[in-house]
């Protein structure tokens, strides 16, 4: 008669015990792409799609000799289909990065990376409609705890009143007035490109396993480079992406290079990591960005951060560390079960309930991977 048997499986994304190492290389990506973030802060001044076409020319080398390395086609699989939502990823990506790139040189660092993690709500949102998965209540619950969290780090005076202390309680200075105007603005171009990469991440969904990650960078980094020089000429009157010759120094282009560098690097650690730990431990991990960049900001930054900005940030990293704890439940559950008879073992298929915000949110514990 045969009997069944648990099978111990080893240490990885699909075994009962969690890889360190894999949580000790997702830290590091997040660190990689707090550093990238920093990056961008320092150079504020600078004309934001420089920034992304510099970023953009480092990922396509890399992804270049790392393709040749692996013997894969950098345009992908020869399907008109897969290709199309390649190019549809990579320019929802692309304008996604400019957006962020821009939240980052306009508000306080921790604010801007933040406001990032908005993400899943509007991948959900967009799954549903695009690509008829479940509304289900998850998704809503995300949806209000990210909405609240956006309205307190912009906290706008119609909403609040004017929580700024003046020295006339009666009067509202023109500066204030501005100040305000422009953090409405930073965090309405935030949220736009969340919504960007929430398309993004439903193209991802769409493309499957069919094509490379790495080509879906490569991509990324194709359609960028046209997309930076139009948008600075239409927003900066110039074409010119490369940079001036006369105003930046060998610093400023180092600096710009190592943008890219420490983007791919980002990319790079999380992947190895993912590779060894479960998405759902990925998510927890990968919210470690926000606490680095609380760090670089005390540290190096010193920019002023309200309490309403610090509530707003607790409530949104709160809800995605509640999130992949739930989905980090889940997957401990999932047992593979062997009949003792058979020479292998039949893997449970993964569930539907993985569609909607927990499917968001693993795609954001790897959404810097495919931006």
């Amino acid at each position: 008669m045969a009997t069944t048997a648990s099978k111990e499986v080893p240490d990885g994304p699909h075994g009962d015990h969690h890889s360190l190492r894999g949580i000790f290389f997702i830290v590091l990506g997040s660190f990689s792409f707090s550093t990238m973030f920093l990056l961008v802060k320092v150079m504020s001044q600078m004309n934001t799609f420089t920034l992304v076409f510099y970023r953009s020319v480092v990922q396509i080398a890399i992804c270049l000799v790392d393709l040749y390395k692996k013997g894969v086609n950098p345009l992908g699989p020869d399907s008109g289909s897969v290709r199309f939502y390649l190019v549809l990823r990579a320019g929802f990506g692309a304008a996604a990065v400019i957006a962020w790139f821009y939240g980052i040189q306009n508000l306080p660092l921790p604010d801007a990376v933040t406001l990032q993690f908005t993400t899943p709500p509007f991948a959900a949102v967009f799954a549903v409609c695009l690509v008829g998965e479940h509304w289900k209540a998850l998704d809503m619950i995300g949806a209000v705890v990210c909405l609240m969290g956006v309205a307190l780090i912009a906290h706008p005076t119609w909403l609040f009143g004017n929580t700024d202390a003046v020295a006339d309680a009666a009067l509202v200075t023109d500066a204030t007035d501005n100040s305000t105007m422009m953090k409405a603005v930073a965090v309405l171009v935030t949220e736009v490109g969340a919504a960007m990469a929430g398309i993004a991440y439903v193209c991802v969904r769409k493309i499957g396993d069919r094509a490379d990650a790495v080509v879906m960078v490569f991509y990324y980094g194709i359609i960028s480079l046209p997309m930076t020089a139009i948008g600075s000429k239409m927003l900066f009157g110039t074409w010119n992406v490369l940079g001036d010759y006369e105003q930046f120094s060998l610093m400023d282009y180092f600096l710009l290079l190592l943008v890219g560098f420490s983007g791919y690097g980002g990319q790079w650690f999380t992947n190895l990591g993912l590779q060894q730990e479960t998405a759902a431990t990925g998510t927890l991990a990968t919210s470690t960005q926000i606490v680095f960049t609380f760090i670089f900001e005390i540290l190096f930054l010193h920019e002023e951060i309200d309490i309403w900005s610090i509530s707003g940030t607790a409530l949104i990293l709160g809800f995605m560390m509640v999130v992949g704890v739930i989905k980090l439940l889940e997957s401990d559950k999932s047992a593979i079960i062997v009949d003792a008879d058979e020479e292998k073992g039949l893997l449970l298929e993964p569930s539907r309930e993985d569609e909607g915000y927990g499917a968001a949110v693993t795609l954001q514990s790897q959404g810097s991977n495919s931006l």
